[in-house]
């Protein structure tokens, strides 16, 4: 199965496979922007789930992401319908179901979207270049392909088109 990443500055952090991080914006959806109205959540549910994070989002989406995981921590896992057939398949998910909250079984996400962000700056401080922070296929070839990825392609994407990592 397909990898994905927080591709930030230098590095990609590989997230694991797409339906891992599919599920992670299904709860981002179902448990925050539909329940916290008067957030404005668009950073994270558009912006880094279709297109890339630009330099002056950096910060407010890493505030936000903070925020998500609070509200993750206060979540159990059983809050989620898991396929437990999946789970035996380290192949089909890197996910932890028995985890006791929603917020361990996306630990690692926090982590490396921070990690992600902070290599962003680093990399526009070491050589004055801003590498958008976004979501790509992990897998070569097919990161060297997205890697080489316009970005007025990110900014052409409608409603109803799925982001590239899901293609």
């Amino acid at each position: 199965m397909r990898k994905v990443g927080f591709d930030g500055g230098h590095t990609v952090y590989e997230l694991g496979p797409v339906s891992d991080v599919v599920l992670f914006f299904e709860c981002l959806n179902a448990f925050v922007v539909s329940k916290y109205l008067d957030q404005d959540w668009s950073l994270l549910s558009d912006r880094l789930y279709k297109r890339y994070l630009r330099q002056d989002e950096l910060e407010e989406s890493f505030a936000l992401m903070e925020k998500v995981k609070s509200i993750f921590f206060t979540l159990p896992s059983s809050s989620v319908e898991w396929d437990e057939d999946m789970q035996a398949d380290r192949d089909r998910t890197w996910l932890d179901s028995r985890a006791d909250t929603l917020g361990d079984v996306f630990s690692r996400y926090f982590d490396l979207f921070s990690k992600a962000k902070d290599s962003a700056v680093s990399f526009l401080d070491e050589f004055g270049i801003y590498q958008p922070f976004r979501i790509l296929a992990s897998d070569i070839p097919a990161l060297m392909v997205e890697k080489k990825r316009p970005l007025n392609e990110y900014d052409a994407l409608g409603l109803s088109d799925l982001p590239f990592w899901l293609r």
